[in-house]
C-alpha cells in the first residue's frame, strides 16, 4: 500500500479561495437567467434549457463564435454525501501538506474550509478508475467486500457495472461501508474541478459588454439506478439568481468558427438543440449588419428539436427569418402521429437548394453532438455531393475533408450522452 500523497491537519480559521484567480477567471454578474422550455417543470418529461446573460468585466472581450468558460461548483447535496461518508463536520477547516515534491491545484499549507474545498476545487462525479477500485480493496477489511471490489475492477465487470453506469468514488464508497479509505487519499484521487465551455450565443456587434450562453440542464435518472444524475455546471448555473456572480473567461475555439469576412458569402448552419447557440450569435450579428445597410449573402439554418415545446428561441428566430436574416428549416423528432425527422433529413429534403449554395461558395457550420448528429449531418452532405456529381463514396469523403481543410466545413462539437 502506497503512502498517502497528502497529510491533513484540521484547523479552525478560514482562508480566501485563490482558485478562481489562479485560473484567470473573472467575476461575471448574471443579468438574465430564464427558462427557454415551455414544460420544464413537468416531470419526468420536462427538460430545462436556460438562457443566461452575463456582464463582462473591464478588459474582457469576445468575438462571435467564441466560448465562455464557467467555473462550476459541486452541488450542496453531493458535497454533503462526501462529508457524511467521511464523518466530517460541515464547518470543518483543514490544512493540506504535500508529502512529496510536485504541483497541485489544491490549496496547500493554508487553512481551507472542507465545504469550500469539495464544492469548488475537485471533481466529485468522475467515473472511478480500475486502479482506484483496486486500491479501495486494500483499505477494506471486510473479505466479501474486498473480493467484490477486486472483481469489479476486472473485465468485463468494470465496463458493465462501473463505466457504463458512471459510478463515482463516492457511489462506491457508499456501497462498501467497510472501506476505510482515508480522506487524504480520496482527495489525492480527485481531479481538479474543470471549467465547462459553452458556445457564446450572442454577438459583440449587438452588445460588446454582455454575452449570452444557452445551457441544457442535465437532470435525469442516474445510470446507476439510484436517484438522479445532475450535471455539475448546468445545475449550478440554473440556480444562480440575477445579480449573483459566477467566475469565467472567454476563449476562442481551436477552429475558425467565425462568420465569413465577406458578409455576402452564403452560409449553411446546422444546430439542433443547444447546438443553435453560436448561430444565435451569427444571426444577431447579421441582423445588426442588415440594420446598418450591409448586404447579406443567403443563409440557411437547420434547427432540430423534439417538438414545438422544445423549440428554444422560437419567437426570436422566426422574427429573424421573416426579416430575411436566414431561411429556417425545422426538424421535429417527437411529434405524435408524425415520423421522426432530424436535421440531416431536412438537409436531404432541400438538397437542390443546399447544393446550389455550396456551388456558390457557401461555408457550412455544424454545432452539437459529435457522436451521432455530426456524422449523420456529414453523411447528408456527402450524399448530396454523390447524387449531384455521380462521385463514389470515397470521392465524396475526400470532398468533405477538403472542405474542412479549407474552412468551408466547420464543426464545433462535443461528446453527447
Amino acid at each position: 500500500m502506497q503512502a498517502p500523497l497528502y497529510a491533513l491537519e484540521y484547523v479552525t480559521s478560514p482562508v480566501a479561495n485563490r482558485y478562481a484567480a489562479a485560473s484567470g477567471a473573472q467575476p461575471l454578474a448574471i443579468m438574465v437567467n430564464r427558462e427557454l422550455q415551455r414544460n420544464a417543470d413537468v416531470r419526468p418529461w420536462g427538460r430545462s434549457t436556460r438562457h443566461i446573460e452575463v456582464a463582462l468585466t473591464d478588459g474582457m472581450s469576445y468575438r462571435t463564435g467564441d466560448h465562455l468558460a464557467v467555473l462550476p461548483h459541486n452541488s450542496a447535496e453531493l458535497v454533503q454525501r462526501v462529508l457524511a461518508r467521511f464523518g466530517i463536520a460541515r464547518d470543518a477547516f483543514i490544512q493540506i501538506h504535500r508529502n512529496s515534491p510536485g504541483t497541485t491545484q489544491l490549496p496547500l499549507d493554508q487553512p481551507v474550509s472542507v465545504l469550500a474545498l469539495l464544492a469548488r476545487f475537485v471533481e466529485l462525479q468522475d467515473v472511478a478508475t480500475r486502479g482506484q477500485i483496486k486500491q479501495m480493496a486494500e483499505y477494506d477489511a471486510c473479505p466479501p467486500e474486498k473480493e467484490q471490489l477486486l472483481a469489479l475492477a476486472e473485465d468485463p465487470r468494470y465496463d458493465e457495472e462501473v463505466l457504463a453506469r458512471r459510478l463515482s468514488l463516492i457511489d462506491l464508497l457508499e456501497r462498501y461501508p467497510a472501506c476505510a479509505l482515508p480522506f487524504s487519499v480520496y482527495l489525492e484521487w480527485l481531479r481538479p474541478l474543470r471549467p465547462r465551455y459553452y458556445s457564446i450565443a450572442s454577438s459583440p456587434v449587438a452588445d460588446a459588454r454582455t454575452c449570452a450562453i444557452t445551457v441544457a440542464v442535465v437532470d435525469a435518472p442516474a445510470r446507476s439506478g439510484q436517484g438522479d444524475f445532475q450535471g455539475t455546471c448546468s445545475n449550478y448555473l440554473k440556480l444562480q439568481p440575477q445579480q449573483s456572480a459566477i467566475f469565467g473567461f472567454t476563449r476562442s475555439p481551436q477552429m475558425a468558427f467565425r462568420l465569413p469576412e465577406d458578409p455576402t458569402t452564403p452560409i449553411i448552419m446546422v444546430g439542433p438543440g443547444t447546438g443553435y447557440a453560436p448561430f444565435r450569435g451569427f444571426l444577431q450579428e447579421r441582423a445588426a449588419l442588415q440594420a446598418n445597410g450591409t448586404q447579406l449573402g443567403k443563409s440557411l439554418l437547420f434547427f432540430g428539436c423534439r417538438n414545438s415545446d422544445d423549440f428554444i428561441y422560437q419567437e426570436e428566430l422566426r422574427a429573424w427569418a421573416n426579416q430575411g436574416i436566414t431561411t429556417l428549416y425545422t426538424a421535429f423528432s417527437r411529434v405524435e402521429g408524425q415520423p421522426k425527422t432530424y436535421v440531416q433529413d431536412m438537409i436531404r429534403a432541400h438538397a437542390d437548394e443546399v447544393w446550389q449554395m455550396i456551388q456558390d461558395g457557401a461555408v457550412i457550420y455544424v454545432c452539437g453532438d459529435a457522436s451521432r448528429m455530426e456524422p449523420a449531418v456529414r453523411r447528408a452532405f456527402t450524399g448530396i455531393y454523390q447524387a449531384k456529381t455521380e462521385a463514389s463514396e470515397q470521392e465524396a469523403d475526400n470532398w468533405i475533408d477538403q472542405c474542412a481543410r479549407s474552412n468551408r466545413y466547420l464543426a464545433d462539437v462535443w461528446a453527447g450522452g
